[in-house]
């Protein structure tokens, strides 16, 4: 019987992990949206030491790693109190970054940190969950059968990602 999945809180203590996996996951997943297949931008920009430490400044942003058997398997990036459009911080939660290694994709470990963050999310008393996700991301269908639903859409701008993969839609799951 494989062991239990845990979401694990972070703290500033565990930013060379996070790195760590984040540097890990972003190109396994991501490289073929960046010119010249170099998504160092985005990396250098979300994903390094300096970014984390900000991060873990703002009371609003919680950080989980996601491990079994002591192993991790990706990260998950809540910010608790967070206006979209229809309701205020105090209804709302946004899911920012759910990541994981390539190798842990298929598991239903997505499935299980979408549920961790249903019950977190209910825990606080929140209405909603919202997220970003791009329209060519696989993870929309994913997001659309736990019943996530389009609201709006809008355009990335950053330098050297292809044209073709700016399109993000924000999502909305009501609790």
């Amino acid at each position: 019987m494989p062991s239990e999945i845990v979401f694990k809180t972070c703290s500033k203590h565990d930013i060379e992990r996070l790195v760590s996996v984040s540097q890990q996951f972003y190109p396994e997943h991501y490289t073929h949206i960046w010119k010249n297949d170099d998504p160092s931008y985005y990396i250098n920009l979300s994903f390094n030491r300096n970014a984390f430490r900000e991060d873990f400044k703002i009371d609003n942003i919680i950080y989980f790693l996601i491990e079994q058997a002591n192993k991790t398997l990706g990260m998950l990036k809540i910010r608790t109190h967070e206006n979209v459009e229809g309701f205020d911080g105090s209804e709302a939660l946004q899911l920012e970054k759910i990541y994981l290694l390539k190798e842990s994709i298929g598991l239903g470990i997505g499935k299980r940190g979408i549920e961790f963050i249903k019950n977190y999310a209910r825990a606080l008393n929140k209405k909603v969950i919202w997220l970003d996700v791009m329209t060519t991301s696989p993870a929309l269908l994913f997001y659309q059968k736990l019943g996530f639903q389009t609201i709006s859409f809008y355009n990335l701008d950053y330098p050297g990602l292809k044209d073709n993969y700016r399109e993000m839609q924000r999502m909305i799951l009501t609790l």
